[in-house]
């Protein structure tokens, strides 16, 4: 990309139609967590056991009241991964649960985590902040100087970076200025590396602290508690 100023790639809205630019392909939450790599779609990988199976059937269907978000988000997820994974293998454990309390990378890094904290967003209408993280992350893997990664850097620039934009995610003018003059300077992998950092840390700061006290949360993380009361009692029984 190097070279005139003539052949200099420039971002005014004279150049080019944001709105035009908006790639018509699923996000890449689809794409980024939701398509499972090889390796993640092996039957041996998420063969369990029966009994995490009934485990898992009972804290799906506990609370009828209750079940509906989580259920969804795993419906939502099973829908766009492959068939040969079990519920169960997209179910968190009680762990992984656990670590999301206190750290904010477990849950991003966590499928369902991921999906379930988006859908939080949604109802919060900032799910555009998610969506440009993931977008972010899926941009890195792509390879530097192919036209391909140029148009991905003006497609994810033009729908979450650009004033006005369709998805326009809570940028200081310092951080939008220095993202437009990376992605002017030839788009590599970390182009997006400081407007994703300001985000993840808007959303740590912020959203991810109510995600913690709201009920989709709180419904997911009482599922394991009445599971592990109900197992207590028969257990106790076998003793006697």
């Amino acid at each position: 990309m190097a070279g005139s100023n003539s052949s200099a790639m420039s971002l005014d809205t004279t150049d080019f139609d944001f709105t035009s630019t908006i790639p018509s392909t699923p996000s890449s939450f689809d794409d980024f967590f939701l398509i499972p790599t090889p390796a993640k779609t092996s039957r041996r990988r998420f063969t369990v056991a029966p009994s995490d199976i009934i485990r898992l059937k009972r804290r799906l269907v506990q609370h009828r009241p209750n079940r509906g978000p989580i259920s969804r988000t795993l419906s939502y997820l099973r829908s766009k991964m492959d068939l040969a994974l079990s519920t169960s293998s997209l179910y968190p454990s009680r762990d992984d649960v656990r670590q999301w309390e206190i750290s904010f990378e477990s849950l991003l890094n966590n499928k369902f985590g991921c999906a379930l904290f988006r859908q939080f967003l949604k109802k919060e209408f900032s799910d555009e902040n998610m969506d440009f993280w993931l977008e972010c992350e899926e941009f890195k893997k792509m390879k530097d100087g192919k036209k391909s990664t140029t148009q991905k850097a003006i497609e994810i620039y033009s729908e979450f970076v650009a004033e006005h934009s369709p998805k326009e995610v809570n940028l200081d003018s310092d951080t939008r200025a220095a993202t437009k003059a990376a992605v002017e300077a030839g788009c590599k992998p970390d182009t997006f590396a400081l407007a994703q950092s300001r985000v993840e840390q808007l959303m740590s700061k912020d959203s991810y602290r109510r995600f913690l006290r709201d009920r989709l949360f709180l419904d997911l993380l009482e599922s394991y508690e009445i599971t592990d009361k109900e197992d207590k009692p028969s257990s106790s029984k076998d003793k006697n």
